[in-house]
């Protein structure tokens, strides 16, 4: 079987590269977007996780406000009407809509694209529900679900007491992990949730939590104040944000010294982080509903109600209840023994294995 990987490379988002390295066990596995837009060399499956991915013409509109191209829309529907006669296509769905931009037109950009596609992955079933709402008209699309694969591929060569020695956090600190760039409406929440630790010896660590420019009409002054709050952000040992990005070989350290990853996503169907969580045996809290509701309810972990105060606090003591129930190794567990990449890819393979032969029917 050969299979191509439509996406252009993207940067230090080892979920590609992991399930390639997966795949290459069952079948020819070609990473690059460009024998996408080619439609000449045969593939058996044309595997799409994000359209915006698609090339680097599309993508570089997420930053725009202006209208997609009606060409560029066209030449996509003609690839994808192309690899829709000659092979199957299967979509992993990663996200309900772009982070960055879900306006009219990057919805019908993902109406238009799943609708060629034969087979739809999906990370929970809630996801399942989902789709078939967004899109009631896609009724030929088969489901089915798949896990996302854990992060064994991330060095980790830390114990806990290595990496607060390495990041200068105190060794009985109750430290609460935000993974990831955090976001301004996320900020209030995630500042919340370390309140409700109860222990005054605590820390968060937020290395994606940026320290903006206020709003000041005077550009020195924006400028000079901005260094201060960065050099005040720098000093508060209790709360440490605007590390900027975390390098995967660097990671180790941050999700060891942890006691819990919190997820502040509110909006968003899916996150990685409880993977992460899981693979590196923490107790992972986010909020109830979506994929991520679901995920963490199945594997045992604290959800909160989103905008409900008493919730989010209960799911904060819940967390310290279940470390201390050594909860984090049976996430470890579970994140080893049933989403190994090895394990997951035979899910992917076997999966694209049906739909192609059912295609030939």
């Amino acid at each position: 079987m050969k299979i191509l990987f439509a996406c252009f490379p993207l940067k230090y988002n080892l979920f590609m590269d992991d399930l390639k390295k997966g795949l290459e066990a069952h079948a020819e596995v070609t990473y690059d977007f460009e024998e996408f837009w080619a439609c000449k060399n045969h593939y058996d499956i044309v595997h799409i996780h994000w359209p915006e991915f698609l090339s680097y013409e599309i993508q570089k509109y997420l930053w725009e406000t202006c209208p997609v191209p009606e060409d560029l829309i066209q030449r996509i529907k003609n690839c994808m009407e192309y690899w829709k006669k000659h092979s199957t296509i299967i979509y992993t769905r990663h996200v309900q809509y772009p982070h960055l931009r879900h306006d009219e037109d990057y919805l019908e950009l993902y109406r238009m694209v799943t609708s060629y596609c034969d087979v739809v992955v999906h990370f929970a079933n809630y996801s399942i529900q989902q789709f078939k709402e967004f899109y009631p008209e896609h009724v030929n699309v088969k489901h089915v679900v798949i896990p996302h694969h854990n992060y064994a591929s991330i060095p980790n060569t830390s114990t806990q007491s290595e990496a607060r020695k390495a990041l200068g956090i105190p060794k009985e600190a109750n430290v609460m992990l935000v993974f990831g760039a955090v976001k301004e409406n996320e900020k209030v929440l995630i500042e919340k949730a370390f309140g409700f630790i109860s222990n005054e010896n605590k820390v968060l660590l937020a290395p994606g939590w940026k320290i903006n420019r206020r709003k000041i009409g005077y550009i020195r002054l924006r400028e000079w104040v901005w260094k201060w709050d960065k050099w005040k952000a720098a000093q508060n040992k209790r709360k440490r944000i605007n590390l900027g990005f975390i390098k995967d070989e660097e990671a180790h350290l941050y999700l060891n010294a942890a006691d819990f990853l919190f997820i502040p996503r509110t909006n968003e169907l899916n996150s990685g982080n409880i993977t992460l969580g899981c693979t590196f045996g923490k107790v992972v809290v986010g909020k109830k509903g979506s994929d991520i509701g679901e995920l963490l309810e199945e594997t045992g972990n604290p959800t909160f109600e989103v905008g409900n105060d008493r919730s989010l606090k209960e799911a904060i003591e819940n967390t310290y209840y279940l470390i201390n129930q050594n909860h984090g190794e049976k996430n470890k567990k579970t994140a080893f023994e049933e989403w190994n990449v090895p394990k997951i890819a035979k899910m992917y393979y076997d999966t694209m294995k049906k739909a192609t032969e059912s295609k030939k029917l």
